[in-house]
């Protein structure tokens, strides 16, 4: 039986072979034998070259797997990629001149050494070198891990091995300078050529100062109830005037400015300024709050202070908004509210004349992605599916 089923698959197969080899017989005589071959076109090897960094170049990143997506958004197109490892944190050099990249990694991959680097790329996305550091906090990424200094001369890195500093890097000379210790403080939010505040668990804000040459670290009164309504880590600071603005989960807005000497001034609601009562603490209690990874921006020219809302009870400071509402911050009043075709974690602005709003988590494309918006009318004008991240970097912020 196995012969007689062997014979047969045999006679198939060498009937089809016998049939291939027949087409080829066919195809080869209906050839011109005086045709020439064809000609196939050599490839040339180059490399893209990528434009100035303009006012609505976006860099995304954050997320814990690698790579900084460069993507510009008058386009909505992706130019380029930085890898970096995952977890890094970076900021643009506020005369576009480099990308500084602070990341971790092990010479085994997941074992071995420990690496903490910041690195320099230029333009072009080209490393040029890189900064031993003496550690760097890894965590969920955030933006306040690392941050630039005015005049673009200073970078600070926010460690915690085992207790909380700063790690300030020259970046003339490119190497730390020095290491502050803020303890029971995290975070960083540089102004001016050489200062930087903290947020503390106590509920008060730690500024640091250079005097006669060395960092002096003081603090404000207690200003936030750090207990049963924190301020978010991703609040906003101008670092070029100093002035900011922490945002409590609950929706309070602190404005502070920033100096020699730190003012704090009155606090006002974010629901008071769109007409609606505060939002409370109590348990179940449903209103509109402030959420998300990177949940507000500040359009410096203007004033106006854009915040990602959702409607949600007491600590769903997590939960993407629905909504994006817009703030006078000189006057406190809610001046516009967008409805986001699906919600998202993240929104920036750029800081030109005419600026653009990007929010990414739920513009188009499988699984969201980055949606490019009209700031005045809250109109989508593009987007790019499927790219991700919590860290958002703009030119000129």
């Amino acid at each position: 039986m196995l012969t007689t089923i062997l014979s047969k698959w045999c006679a198939l197969a060498v009937c089809a072979t016998g049939a291939g080899l027949a087409a080829v017989s066919v195809h080869a005589a209906d050839a011109d034998p005086g045709a020439k071959p064809a000609i196939l076109e050599s490839e040339t090897s180059d490399v893209g070259v990528l434009g100035p960094t303009g006012p609505h170049r976006l860099l995304l990143g954050g997320a814990l797997g690698a790579g900084i997506k460069v993507i510009n958004g008058d386009t909505a197109r992706l130019e380029g990629q930085i890898q970096a490892a995952p977890a890094s944190n970076f900021v643009i050099d506020p005369a576009n001149r480099y990308f500084y990249v602070a990341e971790t990694m092990w010479t085994r991959l997941n074992r071995g050494t420990r690496q903490d680097l910041l690195s320099i790329y230029d333009a072009q996305l080209k490393l040029v070198t890189e900064i031993a550091l003496p550690g760097r906090l890894i965590s969920v990424p955030k933006s306040p891990t690392l941050d630039i200094s005015a005049d673009g001369k200073l970078a600070y890195v926010y460690n915690m091995q085992p207790a909380a500093s700063v790690a300030v890097v020259d970046l003339v000379s490119r190497k730390t300078s020095s290491v502050v210790e803020i303890p029971g403080c995290g975070m960083v939010y540089p102004w001016g050529a050489s200062s930087f505040a903290s947020l503390c668990a106590d509920g008060s804000l730690a500024y640091v100062t250079k005097q006669s040459g060395k960092f002096a670290v003081r603090h404000t009164p207690r200003f936030f109830d750090g207990e049963n309504d924190p301020v978010f880590e991703e609040s906003l600071i101008d670092r070029q005037s100093g002035r900011a603005f922490f945002i409590s989960y609950s929706g309070i807005v602190y404005p502070a400015q920033l100096g020699d000497e730190v003012r704090m001034d009155e606090p006002w609601s974010l629901q008071e300024a769109a007409g609606l009562p505060r939002a409370s603490m109590l348990p179940e209690h449903l209103a509109w709050r402030p959420g998300g990874s990177r949940l507000a921006a500040f359009h410096k020219a203007t004033g106006r202070l854009f915040v990602l809302m959702h409607a949600g009870v007491h600590w769903s400071h997590k939960d993407a908004g629905s909504e994006i509402w817009v703030f006078d911050t000189q006057a406190h009043k809610r001046i516009a509210r967008f409805a986001l075709p699906t919600s998202a974690s993240l929104v920036t602005i750029t800081q030109d004349e005419k600026p653009l709003l990007f929010t990414v988590g739920g513009g188009p494309g499988p699984g969201g992605g980055l949606s490019v918006l009209d700031p005045q009318t809250g109109q989508v004008l593009r987007g790019l599916g499927g790219v991700s991240g919590s860290i958002a970097v703009v030119a000129g912020y």
